[in-house]
């Protein structure tokens, strides 16, 4: 088609795509390009907003369950590139079943892969940053439970950490509403955060915790004694 100058339209080349990655007899390396080819076309706003015009958000989440580590990982990636600060992409998955903010969920938690773990966080920041309903979905699936046992592990990587607090500001780039302010106390998120100013800690994940303190401050968040014993020692 190209030789003669009938190449494939962006449209066509995504559901050619997503028809290989869907093909359960395709070779892994050859579901996995076509992935990879996907996500770059979704790098465009606009190809990404036509995942719902060309029906392929089903097919796609439907990776999810794949029994392949890397076709999880690579759906998770595709999610969190498509609604990156995009709001008709973040509506339209949404708009899906809540059973997919429900596996990213489980993902983020209990995933023995750690890119995984990344890339189900990332899509989870991305669908929830200044999104009142994809918070709103994200409390109704419990997902307040993952933050902090990422925080506090001794086996969570610099860059897991990183993408929770990541996580963990866009939470509150909607507000902070008391029901938030419960939460990052109840579930001891501010706590397992503060434990992070520590001259040992990765740079980027001090800068970014002092940057969700100067949100938390600027919103009047009332700081229990622990959590004001925390930052007296980390100033010390």
């Amino acid at each position: 088609a190209q030789l003669f100058g009938a190449a494939a339209d962006e449209p066509t080349l995504m559901k050619q795509n997503m028809a290989v990655i869907s093909n359960e007899e395709a070779t892994l390396e050859n579901r996995e390009i076509a992935f990879d080819n996907f996500e770059m076309l979704i790098e465009n706003m606009d190809n990404a907003n036509n995942i719902k015009n060309l029906q392929l958000w089903e097919p796609l989440t439907k990776q999810l369950n794949s029994e392949h580590d890397s076709l999880v990982k690579l759906t998770c990636s595709v999610i969190g590139t498509a609604v990156q600060n995009n709001p008709e992409s973040q509506e339209a998955f949404l708009n899906l079943p809540k059973e997919n903010m429900e596996i990213l969920i489980e993902l983020s938690k209990s995933s023995k892969i750690e890119e995984i773990k990344l890339k189900s966080l990332y899509a989870l920041s991305n669908i929830i940053r200044h999104n009142e309903k994809g918070y709103k979905i994200f409390n109704e699936s419990n997902g307040w439970i993952i933050l902090a046992p990422i925080l506090n592990s001794s086996d969570s990587s610099d860059k897991l950490k990183l993408r929770c607090l990541s996580l963990i500001s866009a939470l509150l780039s909607t507000g902070i509403t008391d029901e938030k302010k419960n939460y990052l106390q109840k579930d001891y998120v501010v706590k397992s955060m503060l434990t992070l100013l520590h001259s040992e800690t990765h740079i980027g994940c001090v800068d970014k915790v002092l940057n969700i303190l100067n949100q938390l401050v600027s919103n009047k968040y009332e700081f229990n004694k622990d959590e004001i014993d925390l930052i007296s020692k980390a100033v010390i």
